[in-house]
């Protein structure tokens, strides 16, 4: 269901980029086609990136991490404060940019909010927040990605 919500939202993605411009004139990337379409076109095969999140877990998990990303799969987590103490809480689909677009999919639908902001070169979220329910207390987190270095 993910890779068809993926395929769907690429399709338009492309659709919408046809018209778009090129150069200093296109307009920024805004929405998951647009930047999907961006980080699918850089192919990238690995990357670090520093990301921070926020959620309802263990002090440790709250503090900036490095991520080492090969072929899709994490291969290494760095906490860059203390050294990670719970890293069986980790989702690391939720540590990869694949996985970040793929929550964003799914939240589209059923988040009661979603708000990302995408980098403009390479098509990433840059920063990404999710209230699943206004009804529910502790179900938000939020994701912040900086220092990405693709190899």
């Amino acid at each position: 269901m993910i890779v068809k919500n993926i395929s769907s939202l690429l399709a338009l993605g492309l659709l919408l980029t046809a018209c778009a411009g090129t150069g200093k004139d296109a307009e920024p990337v805004s929405s998951l086609p647009e930047a999907l379409l961006v980080w699918q076109s850089q192919a990238v095969a690995g990357y670090e990136v520093t990301i921070e999140q926020t959620c309802f877990c263990p002090p440790d998990l709250l503090q900036p991490m490095r991520v080492t990303v090969r072929e899709g799969k994490v291969i290494d987590i760095e906490g860059l404060e203390q050294p990670l103490n719970h890293p069986e809480v980790l989702d690391e689909g939720r540590l990869t940019i694949e996985g970040l677009f793929s929550l964003i999919a799914d939240s589209s639908e059923s988040a009661s909010k979603l708000v990302v902001q995408y980098d403009q070169q390479y098509g990433f979220p840059v920063t990404l927040e999710i209230d699943g329910s206004p009804f529910i207390a502790d179900d938000e987190f939020s994701y912040r990605l900086s220092d990405f270095q693709p190899y």
